[in-house]
């Protein structure tokens, strides 16, 4: 395991309910050590404030870490119950506020005309699909890999659920593999996908997620940013 990248970085989620919450939540997380911030609009009460592009630049203009704009449709796990033509129109005003990444799910039905809107603005887009029932083959998350490339993904992310620890292995295994041809996020969900999510990073993968605190997971199995941290230390990676 010599040869493996010891790069630790952490993307913590913020679930908000609304503005100000999250410029809250914001600083904790940067206290906390947060690498990456991911702010989860799809938790947000009242997604009309979005609209208001100043409300956006005002998230961007508090925080000094790399923003991600999430808006998370059902059927991947999220909260947001509009249309992908409304959920994805925050995204767009996101990048053009200034958050350096946007997280757009595989499966958008206005996915390219999505990547290549927030392009326009000069964000990152990372292209994510999540299983919440298994973990792929390695055939078939290579086949995703390769539709989120064609997709325009700067960053792939592959999420699965791990039925067992042998899950966990196979994205781990899939990670070391695949990282070395294009950025890349892949770990298990669950109790069972522990493993993934803290090894990930060392296999490779661009970085993982940890809450900001218990209560405040945003997918089953999330630890702490100050337990993973804990982790890492007592594993000499940082």
């Amino acid at each position: 395991m010599s040869d493996l990248e010891l790069n630790v970085k952490i993307c913590v989620p913020v679930p908000a309910k609304n503005l100000e919450e999250a410029l809250e939540m914001i600083q904790s997380a940067e206290i906390d050590g947060a690498d990456i911030i991911e702010i989860r609009f799809d938790y947000m009460d009242n997604l009309g404030m979005l609209d208001n592009l100043d409300n956006l630049k005002r998230i961007v203009e508090r925080c000094s870490k790399p923003l991600i704009a999430t808006n998370r449709g059902i059927e991947q796990g999220g909260k947001c119950g509009l249309s992908d033509e409304q959920r994805l129109k925050t995204l767009i005003k996101a990048a053009k506020a200034g958050f350096k990444y946007v997280d757009i799910e595989l499966t958008a039905k206005r996915l390219k005309e999505t990547v290549n809107a927030a392009k326009g603005y000069g964000a990152k887009i990372i292209i994510s699909l999540h299983d919440f029932k298994c973990t792929p083959s390695i055939q078939e998350m290579r086949k995703i890999f390769r539709e989120q490339i064609k997709a325009g993904a700067d960053i792939c992310k592959i999420v699965t659920t791990a039925n067992d620890v042998m899950d966990s292995i196979r994205c781990l295994t899939f990670t070391y593999e695949m990282s070395k041809k294009a950025n890349l996020i892949c770990f298990a969900m669950g109790e069972r996908g522990l493993l993934s999510r803290i090894l990930s990073p060392l296999f490779g993968a661009s970085f993982t997620y940890a809450s900001l605190g218990r209560g405040l997971e945003t997918a089953p199995g999330q630890m702490t940013i100050r337990e993973l941290r804990e982790i890492y230390r007592r594993l000499g990676v940082e």
